[in-house]
């Protein structure tokens, strides 16, 4: 297996810290490929332009441990940069209806092999019952319905067919890395993001999309990180790996995973060819970033984080009163996220509060987002010059 291909699922662990079984690691990776690639195809043909007015409807006809995985990667990868939690009636959510008369459906959907915090904190329509979380600033939203619904004008659907979701899982032999481990290049190069450190976090919180600001860090970033060769995120790991660094490495995995899609939405924009589309990606930051921190909450909450509750915000919101607090507060937020039997982050709320709560977040999914292109050109002249 070549070095950047890597197989991470392996190592996550349940909250008791049990093993997930085998057969659940497998169908991750499984379902990984086959809901990235249909999401690939059915937005080459509807791209979710900053402009667009339309949202993804996927259906699952069935609720199978195979469709709950499928279900589980659409909401990791469909995310796109048209959602605006600002308006919380018609911000273009990603809708997933799951076709079933189980009574249990609800519970099964929040095991931590499926959907985890997700359903507790998206907007969720059961049929037959009031409405949850309304109001939710999430992008994902999750119907349980009797039967298949029809499609409005709004909308792009795509129904997943038990039969077909069987034919793809049961192809996959055991010995196929294309689709059971992960290249990593990519993610690789988005955590190298992080490593810049000092760069962006001198950077004053006002302005926070104002790209001329990133123009020293762009460069830091090009001329000593991807410069490097990539090398494995998760090399030397074993069974003791803490689960939140893992899970924080995994991020960088899910968060590269559609750099393609971001970037097929804004070339689609470009008015001709010779154009780079670099006013493009400038001129969208604050619409990529918003849909960023709304794809990492979703992500948090499948791999078992959640929000503050109110006594710890009610701590967290007391350090800010004390003199020199930067440090406890910082040291409170850590005690939290990263303790594998805790995993609370400060960050779990909407784009609006977080610019209050914790804007130095923000300056790093702005940053992020001018990076995708010269990410995508190493990666991608990389395999030009494999394949000669």
């Amino acid at each position: 297996m070549s070095n950047s291909r890597e197989k991470p699922f392996e190592f996550l662990r349940r909250n008791n810290g049990e093993r997930f079984g085998d057969e659940v690691v497998r169908n991750w990776y499984i379902a990984r490929t086959y809901v990235m690639g249909v999401l690939k195809e059915l937005e080459k043909k509807n791209p979710f332009t900053p402009t667009s007015d339309k949202h993804l409807h996927v259906v699952l006809m069935g609720d199978s441990p195979r469709m709950l995985h499928v279900a589980r990667q659409v909401a990791l990868s469909a995310h796109y940069v048209n959602f605006n939690d600002d308006e919380v009636s018609s911000c273009n959510r990603t809708i997933i209806t799951f076709v079933t008369k189980s009574k249990d459906i609800k519970e099964r959907l929040s095991a931590e092999e499926y959907l985890c915090n997700l359903p507790k904190h998206c907007r969720l329509f059961v049929y037959g019952e009031m409405p949850r979380n309304e109001s939710s600033f999430i992008d994902i939203e999750i119907r349980i319905a009797p039967e298949c619904p029809k499609g409005d004008d709004n909308e792009v659907m795509y129904i997943f067919d038990q039969s077909a979701v069987d034919a793809f899982f049961d192809k996959i032999q055991d010995g196929d890395e294309e689709v059971l481990s992960i290249d990593t290049r990519k993610a690789f190069y988005a955590n190298s993001i992080y490593q810049i450190g000092e760069t962006i976090d001198n950077l004053p919180a006002e302005d926070i999309h104002d790209t001329k600001r990133y123009v020293m860090a762009l460069n830091v970033f090009q001329y000593e990180k991807l410069s490097r060769a990539p090398q494995p995120l998760f090399a030397n790991i074993g069974d003791d790996v803490t689960q939140y660094w893992l899970k924080e490495t995994l991020s960088n995995v899910f968060c590269s995973d559609i750099f393609w899609s971001r970037a097929n939405a804004i070339n689609k924009l470009k008015r001709k060819d010779s154009d780079d589309g670099t006013r493009l990606w400038q001129r969208f930051n604050e619409a990529l970033s918003k849909s960023e921190h709304a794809r990492w909450v979703v992500e948090k909450l499948i791999m078992g984080y959640r929000p503050f509750n109110n006594e710890e915000r009610y701590r967290d919101e007391a350090l800010h009163v004390q003199f020199r607090n930067k440090d406890k507060i910082k040291r409170y937020r850590d005690s939290l996220k990263k303790n594998d039997h805790i995993l609370a982050h400060i960050d779990l709320c909407s784009y609006r509060d977080l610019r209050r709560i914790n804007p130095v977040s923000l300056k790093y999914d702005s940053f992020l987002m001018l990076a995708i292109p010269r990410i995508l050109k190493v990666v991608n002249e990389s395999e030009e010059q494999n394949r000669r």
